[in-house]
């Protein structure tokens, strides 16, 4: 049922004039669908695909849902360029050792339209950073193999936004007008984009695959006990010499091979929901996370920053969940602790911000979750006028809560410590968009799958007094939101549809 059509022809071409990209845009009723029946219907094994959710406070449903499976554009990040596919060709640009730069300005290339009625993002660039990108910005190794992208982007051409407060669905096809020399031709191939998505939706969702989902799918620490205990000795070591006062050292855990990855999205996000829900397949790299934390965000120059430091399991009832928050709240290793990285990220938010305008809104509030709760803050800053989302990005890279204090000195322990590169894990996926808003989740409980093999990492915060079998076990409670969701995949041989 349509509710509405926007912009029409004339303003469409007005716009024209002055912008180079526009969403041409159909409302329409979705009382009947859910953001993964609609993905469902969009996806047909497209290896460009991405599904952005969100459940504010572990609680409740955020409004809006984001997904798409149509790339005008992909964006990946070497050692030595950034290469970019779009329009049937690839050209390789030198980044001489600063990527986002190069990323800066190739979304300087887009003149967005302002469009009243829709969302807070409806285009720009879509992706990850690994956590090695910070070897663009200390010295500090990268480890991942020359053939895999450091970080990797698609610019979506086409969208489906679902309200889930009034249960209705636009359906967006972006013109990116310099790709024709009249607007008018432009706007006519973007609204018969819009109506084959509409098609697409009124369609009965693709008939059931036979399940390969049978079995057991089973995480396994890629190490033993005893390494990780050895890792958080020599890390204490660290803090002892007055190297730093805190390191987060994590370890793998393995799935091979992996299960259906839509089927793991949809028990994932039915057992742990989280403010950061995402189903993202790009090329040969796959992440399927339930994120609870801010790795940064920008909107209306408004940086934030949300610090998660400080975990208790969940309560078997409402009486020992509460008995359970209280001991973190009084806890004075896990405040000492996460008082440290609440300065980390001030300091982090000061580099570009302006003077007098960090304040920690939230201070060490209880958050729960599916299987743990956390302690956790809220700060955020005016971003100064000279800076934008990049240098914001590049200020607060990597999260002070996936890294120490202090970060640097911190990052090269975890490069001695950590025997494998560790990828998309603690580094950020989201979207910048092209109005220059950014919403990055640290990547965090999230599932990489790459080769049909999953690898899950999770990770605690070494201070003076952990305890190293302690910190060993936090790092299992972390890991077991996924492991749920692997039995519930392995378990129901008609879950995958």
């Amino acid at each position: 049922m349509l509710i509405s059509q926007f912009p029409d022809k004339e303003v469409f071409c007005q716009l024209a004039e002055q912008k180079n990209v526009i969403p041409v845009c159909a409302e329409t009723l979705a009382d009947t669908e859910t953001p993964v029946s609609l993905l469902k219907k969009i996806y047909k094994n497209s290896e460009n695909v991405f599904l952005l959710e969100s459940v504010e406070g572990g609680e409740r449903w955020a409004r809006y849902s984001f997904l798409s499976a149509s790339a005008r554009s992909h964006i990946r990040v070497y050692r030595e360029v950034v290469e970019v596919q779009e329009n049937g060709s690839t050209r390789q640009i030198p980044h001489k050792g600063d990527p986002l730069s190069v990323l800066r300005e190739l979304m300087r290339r887009y003149n967005p339209a302002q469009i009243q009625g829709l969302p807070r993002f409806w285009g720009g660039m879509v992706g990850y950073l690994a956590y090695e990108t910070v070897s663009f910005f200390e010295a500090i190794p990268n480890r991942l193999p020359e053939s895999e992208p450091i970080a990797h982007f698609i610019i979506p051409d086409e969208l489906l936004i679902f309200d889930n407060i009034r249960h209705t669905l636009f359906c967006v096809a972006i013109a990116f007008t310099d790709d024709e020399q009249d607007a008018a031709v432009s706007f006519r191939k973007a609204k018969a984009r819009v109506k084959c998505l509409l098609e697409k939706i009124e369609q009965d969702a693709p008939e059931k695959q036979q399940s390969e989902n049978s079995g057991e799918f089973q995480l396994t620490p890629l190490y033993d006990s005893e390494m990780y205990r050895e890792a958080v000795k020599i890390t204490k070591d660290y803090i002892r010499a007055g190297d730093i006062i805190q390191s987060v050292i994590s370890q793998p855990f393995v799935c091979d091979p992996a299960p259906d990855l839509w089927s793991l999205y949809r028990a994932q996000r039915f057992i742990n929901p989280s403010p950061y829900l995402f189903f993202l397949k790009l090329g040969n790299t796959a992440l399927v996370g339930s994120s609870p934390e801010t790795m940064v965000r920008l909107e209306n120059r408004i940086a934030t920053l949300r610090p998660i430091a400080g975990t208790r399991p969940r309560g078997k009832n409402e009486q020992e969940d509460r008995s359970f928050a209280n001991e973190l709240l009084q806890d004075e290793k896990e405040r000492a602790e996460h008082l440290m990285l609440v300065d980390l990220g001030r300091n982090d938010l000061g580099r570009v911000a302006e003077v007098g305008t960090v304040q920690v809104t939230d201070l060490m509030i209880v958050e729960r979750y599916s299987h743990v709760m956390h302690l956790v803050s809220n700060i955020c800053c005016d971003l100064k006028p000279e800076y934008d989302a990049w240098d914001l990005l590049r200020a607060t890279f990597p999260a002070g809560t996936l890294s120490g204090a202090p970060k640097v000195r911190a990052m090269e322990i975890i490069a001695e410590l950590e025997k494998e590169p560790r990828g998309p894990y603690g580094g950020a996926v989201g979207y910048v968009s092209f109005h220059g808003n950014m919403d990055l989740a640290i990547t965090i409980r999230t599932a990489c799958v790459q080769e049909k093999r999953l690898t899950v990492r999770a990770g605690a915060g070494i201070v003076a007094d952990s305890d190293p079998e302690r910190e060993r076990v936090e790092t299992e409670n972390k890991a077991k939101a996924i492991q749920k969701a692997l039995k519930l995949v392995g378990d129901k041989n008609d879950f995958n549809d």
